[in-house]
């Protein structure tokens, strides 16, 4: 019995190693050498089944991703390695002869316009936008491309935008109707000499990535030297902003703005007539942290003074340059921007003798520079000053503030 029990033992024993052994050997993973992406002869694995033949890209290699330039009107944009007729991906979203994006299921291939020089690289800028919209590209609002405080942004947006203006030494403010009715007449009095202005606007702006309206409502308190002080609610401005054409290089957009005449034109808050005023809003990007800002819009009157109101021709330019970016999510933006009007019919009462004068041809134009500090493209606070450089005038000096709120 003893010699039994001990064969026995030894045949569990034998059984326990083998199946202990086996359990070892299945909780080891097998070793796999990895691919090696460093030569040019390398293959992609692929899973072959029956029936099934690869369209595309059967014996091309990974490519290690090419570093991208920041684009810019001075910069070249990115490109890749792959193009359409290979069927090869390129990891940049770049090609050549592909659009600036490169391959995209569904869209012809088109050939770019890339340019030289400036010139050329806004006509490929253009181009592209038009015929070869890059996949890429994810439209978003930043600080530093819609920081002027002169000019429109072209970008629609949702926002509420709370402004300061302080304008001293204004000269012939009924000039075209523009400023302020024709006086005497519909307006003050007495035909001012020189007039220092404050103006609260509150301004809300709603809509998405293409469309938006808004309204406009100023607040005006004003001392003139032959009219004494005044105040009120200026004329309500309605308007509505269409973005047409938008790329990482250059955006476009066609604002229509309506003034209807709600303030009181006889203590100079208002024209006292209906105004429409059609415009294109355009923001080009010059390098990474660089953009220009420009507007330029034809403010037609309605129903105003005979000989006094007119058309007026106004442009608006600014150079967006990051300073500085204090800390995260933050960024101090320095601009520099130009404003120029001309009056293309209407007049102005002369001081001197009382007499309507005609005012067409005549031109206002105003620089200066101004600072915008921006907080994680939600809130900004912007300040910024003309100084006037021709002899007829809006302001000698013309300061500005604001805060705006996007949401």
């Amino acid at each position: 019995m003893d010699r039994s029990f001990r064969k026995m033992s030894t045949w569990v024993a034998l059984v326990a190693l083998v199946v202990g052994g086996r359990a070892v050997e299945a909780q080891t993973p097998p070793m796999v050498a990895p691919l090696d992406l460093t030569t040019a002869d390398a293959v992609v694995p692929m899973l072959t089944l029956p029936g099934i033949t690869p369209a595309s890209c059967t014996t091309c290699a990974p490519t290690a991703p090419m570093p991208v330039a920041s684009s810019g009107i001075f910069l070249p944009r990115h490109t890749g390695g792959g193009s359409c007729t290979t069927g090869c991906t390129d990891t940049l979203c770049g090609s050549s002869g592909c659009g600036e994006g490169g391959c995209v299921s569904g869209r012809a291939a088109c050939v770019t316009s890339e340019g030289t020089g400036p010139a050329g690289r806004l006509f490929g800028a253009f181009h592209n936008a038009m015929c070869c919209p890059d996949p890429c590209y994810e439209p978003r609002w930043t600080t530093v491309a819609n920081s002027a405080l002169f000019a429109d942004s072209a970008r629609p947006t949702t926002m509420t935008r709370l402004r300061w203006d302080r304008g001293l030494r204004m000269t012939t403010p009924d000039r075209g109707e523009y400023f302020w009715a024709k006086s005497p007449g519909r307006g003050r009095p007495v035909a001012e000499t020189s007039l220092n202005y404050d103006e609260l606007s509150f301004y809300q702006e709603v809509g998405g990535d293409k469309f938006s309206f808004s309204i406009q409502t100023p607040y005006r308190s004003m001392n003139g030297q032959q009219n004494g002080g005044s105040g009120g609610f200026g004329d309500l401005v309605l308007g509505t902003k269409s973005l047409f054409l938008d790329s990482e290089l250059l955006a476009m957009a066609f604002q229509f703005r309506t003034s209807i005449p709600t303030a009181n034109a006889g203590n100079g808050t208002g024209v006292g007539h209906v105004s429409v005023e059609p415009s294109i809003l355009t923001t080009v990007k010059l390098h990474t942290d660089a953009y220009w800002q420009s507007q330029i819009a034809f403010t037609i009157p309605i129903a105003g003074t005979a000989g006094t109101a007119g058309t007026v021709l106004h442009y608006h330019n600014s150079l967006n340059a990051v300073l500085f970016r204090p800390v995260a999510d933050t960024v101090v933006v320095g601009m520099f921007e130009t404003n120029g009007y001309t009056f293309t019919s209407g007049g102005f009462t002369d001081p001197a003798t009382g007499a309507t004068v005609g005012t067409s041809g005549t031109t206002y134009f105003s620089v200066g520079p101004g600072l915008r500090f921006g907080f994680c493209d939600k809130i900004d606070v912007g300040f910024g000053v003309q100084f006037n450089v021709t002899s007829g005038r809006f302001a000698e000096q013309l300061y500005r503030t604001e805060l705006r709120w996007r949401f």
